[in-house]
């Protein structure tokens, strides 16, 4: 019988990398404050949201917000990796959790992972009136409000529908106007605001948005 080799080193399989981006420590804002990851490149999980703990290996809803960097339009590969080489476009600059990773012994990647994660308040400390939007978009677009009033609306309270169909049109129309006034790239909207609230609706609460027509 032949023996199954045992893993004690990394052998760039790319597995790791296949399996989506890494969320990002407050060490990795020097990786984009120097240009080497765009804000464009990354997406924020907020507080409220039900998440993948990498860990526990279950989903928990996050009592802080997550900032990682995108997966692939077509697959879930991270956008930085390379299928030609399973090599890392990034590697020189990679992150402090792909940097820590051995998957033959996890306990290093465990003791880190969910300490000093980076904030968007952290990342645009620098850009005021960005600040602000993204902590307006928070307080307007509450997980934790629109939990209550999802809970509500399942009770039977009429009122709680026209409240999460407020919150629903102003995430839209203050994406909209990002782009417009602000002249922000949607691409970069993932970070600011996090995935948009009428998809969210449905993966996380079961609730179906549907778009009026205009008259």
């Amino acid at each position: 019988m032949l023996k199954k080799e045992t893993i004690a080193e990394c052998i760039r399989c790319g597995t790791c990398c296949m399996k989506g981006g890494p969320a990002l420590h407050d060490e990795d804002k020097q990786i984009i404050d120097q240009g080497d990851i765009p804000l464009t490149a990354l997406y924020t999980i907020r507080k409220g949201e039900l998440a993948r703990d990498n860990v526990s290996g279950g989903m928990i809803r996050l009592h802080a917000e997550i900032i990682k960097i995108k997966s692939r339009p077509d697959s879930s590969a991270c956008i930085y990796f390379n299928d030609t080489d399973a090599s890392c476009k990034i590697y020189d600059n990679r992150p402090v959790e792909c940097r820590t990773l051995e998957c033959w012994n996890t306990k290093k990647i465990e003791s880190i992972y969910a300490q000093n994660r980076l904030t968007r308040c952290l990342v645009l400390k620098t850009v005021e009136w960005l600040t602000d939007l993204v902590q307006t978009h928070e307080a307007e677009c509450s997980l934790d409000r629109i939990q209550v009033l999802v809970k509500n609306r399942e009770s039977g309270d009429s009122t709680a529908t026209c409240g999460l169909s407020e919150i629903i049109n102003y995430d839209f129309h203050l994406r909209n106007l990002a782009a417009e006034k602000g002249k922000i790239a949607p691409d970069m909207h993932d970070f600011l605001f996090g995935r948009p609230l009428s998809e969210l609706f449905s993966h996380q609460f079961g609730v179906k948005i549907e778009k009026s027509k205009p008259e």
